[in-house]
Parts: structure tokens; C-alpha cells; sequence
């Protein structure tokens, strides 16, 4: 057998190569990686007993590793994965692991960190501050209106976005970065090759074009799913030192968002248009660090609140 070494090439390039086993999904490589294996592990005949136990013991792990016995195999895969790796480079896509440089810090406050991300564009985007802004996608007209309105305030404080490519005030927020002419970063429920949503294709290039990012934890081809979408909705919590629910309810998926920035303490800026209902229906659990703001009445207050948050020190790794 081959030795690919325990590179930061050698473990994209297996990465990649596992990625495209049939059969092998996100979780099973998302346990790899929890149980500390290096992806190369499985195409290498160094192994230590520990490695090899491990490995042999997890039914799920010893059938990665049957498909790679011979050295025929190993080197088919391999080239496979030098395809795709050169393919996904052309496209300016990276593969970043969480003891990479360029793993965004902020994700590193969730309990259950991305194993890794596959990231379209510039990867720098991460560490500047950003706001999480996110909402329905049947938007109302108030909805719409407070969408635009924090896309008027964003040249003001210098700030990325952080939102979901979603149809309605996601698509709404992205867009207002790009007028705004910053960055913004698009967080996919879905593979970074997946064309989804139908129809985001130019915005996506926009994008990246203005040197913001798109970004995944899923593998390349994985699809939607309600489960996906929920998940990946913790990422867009913690890229942001603030998250602003723009048109949600209870039960929504913008929702899910917001209990994921109260449990990794993101201070919440919760807003509404004077036309629309009072805010009193907003569930205690999340109002810990929160604010609620009335636009464009309480204008001033909502800019320095918006400042003080985004200047704050970044905190500690909150054990969740």
C-alpha cells in the first residue's frame, strides 16, 4: 500500500476521496473526524493499534477502509480525488479543517464545530465583523422594508453580512452588501457544487466576485433537506457578533437561528416596522442579550447598539 503521508494535501486529497465513496455520507465522515482519525488513515498501512482499532472495531470505518485494501484501489481514488481537488480550485474552493489558519474563529464557540467547511472565495472574510441578518422567505412588505433598511445602514459601520442565499430577506441582505459594495457571506444548507436555491447562481458569483465568501460543512454534491438546513443554521449564528431576526415567527427556520445565537450568547437585534405587531410575543429564552428596536423611530439606538456589540471583545468557548 501507498503512503500518503499526513499532509494538509494528503488529508484533503483523502477527504476528498472518501467524499466520493457510494454509500458514504456527511455523518459517517463526520464520526471519522470526531474519533480524531486522520482521513489518510485509510490509505496508509502505517498504522498505530490505537488508529487500527479504532478503525476495525466501527463496522462503518472497516468498510471505508475495504474499499482501499489494494494499492490499485488506493491510487484510482487518489487520482479521482486529484481531479476534483483541481476542478474545485479552479472554482476558488478550499477545504479548511479547524486547525487550518483560515477556519473562521467564531465557529470554535459552538459546541458542535464544523469538522470542516468547504469555502467558494475569500476565505479572510471570516475574521472581519460581521452581522447575521436573516428572515423569511415569504417576505412581507414590512418585512422587505426593514431588510432594505439595514442594507441603508451598512455602509455606516463597515460590517460583512452573514446570511442564508434564501429567497426573501436573505437574498434581500446579500444584495444590499453588494450595493453597499462590502462583502457578504452565504451559508449553504446544501453542497458547495449543489445548485440551490434554483436560480442563485449570479447573485452566488456576485458574491465571490466581491470578495465575500460561500460556505458549507456539507459535502460537494449533497442536496437539501429540512434536517441540512436546520443544522447548518448554528453557522450562521456564530459567523455574526450580532444576529438580526428580520420577519420571523416561532416556528420557522429563521427561528432555529436565533436559538442557537442565544445559546452561544450572540447578542439578538430584534426589529419591526411601526405598522407591524409589538415584539411582546418574542419567547423569553432568547431576550438574555437581546434588544428590540422599532425602525426608523429608534434609528440611533439601533446604530449604537449595533457598534458597541460589534467592537465588543470576542468571547470564550462556551461549553454548551
Amino acid at each position: 500500500m501507498i503512503d500518503t503521508g499526513k499532509t494538509a494535501e494528503s488529508e484533503v486529497l483523502s477527504f476528498l476521496a472518501l467524499c466520493d465513496l457510494r454509500g458514504v455520507g456527511f455523518e459517517t465522515l463526520k464520526r471519522v473526524a470526531r474519533e480524531r482519525l486522520d482521513f489518510s488513515a485509510f490509505f496508509t498501512s502505517e498504522l498505530t493499534s490505537e488508529i487500527h482499532k479504532k478503525i476495525t472495531v466501527d463496522p462503518s470505518f472497516a468498510k471505508l477502509r475495504e474499499h482501499f485494501e489494494s494499492t490499485q484501489a488506493q491510487n484510482s481514488g487518489l487520482d479521482a480525488a486529484r481531479y476534483k481537488l483541481d476542478y474545485l480550485q479552479r472554482r476558488h474552493i478550499n477545504v479548511i479543517f479547524p486547525h487550518d489558519a483560515a477556519f473562521p474563529t467564531r465557529l470554535n464557540d459552538l459546541r458542535d464545530t464544523p469538522p470542516w467547511l468547504f469555502v467558494e472565495g475569500n476565505r479572510d472574510v471570516f475574521e472581519r465583523s460581521a452581522i447575521t441578518a436573516v428572515g423569511s422567505r415569504k417576505v412581507s412588505a414590512e418585512g422587505r422594508w426593514l431588510a432594505t433598511y439595514f442594507g441603508f445602514c451598512l455602509e455606516d459601520i463597515d460590517v460583512v453580512t452573514v446570511s442564508g442565499l434564501a429567497e426573501g430577506i436573505d437574498q434581500i441582505v446579500h444584495r444590499a452588501s453588494l450595493s453597499a459594495r462590502l462583502p457578504t457571506i452565504a451559508v449553504l444548507g446544501t453542497g458547495i457544487l449543489s445548485d440551490y436555491p434554483k436560480g442563485s447562481q449570479d447573485l452566488r458569483q456576485r458574491i465571490v466576485d466581491g470578495g465575500g465568501a460561500v460556505v458549507t460543512e456539507y459535502l460537494p454534491n449533497d442536496t437539501f433537506s429540512a434536517k441540512n438546513f436546520v443544522r447548518r443554521n448554528r453557522i450562521q449564528a456564530a459567523l455574526g457578533q450580532v444576529v438580526l431576526p428580520i420577519e420571523w415567527s416561532e416556528k420557522s427556520g429563521t427561528a432555529h437561528t436565533v436559538r442557537f445565537a442565544s445559546e452561544i450568547d450572540r447578542p439578538l437585534a430584534f426589529l419591526r416596522a411601526p405598522s407591524q405587531p409589538p415584539l411582546d410575543w418574542v419567547p423569553r429564552e432568547f431576550l438574555g442579550n437581546s434588544d428590540k428596536f422599532t425602525l426608523p423611530r429608534e434609528h440611533e439606538n439601533f446604530m449604537q447598539y449595533l457598534r458597541s456589540k460589534i467592537n465588543e471583545q470576542p468571547a470564550q468557548k462556551l461549553l454548551i
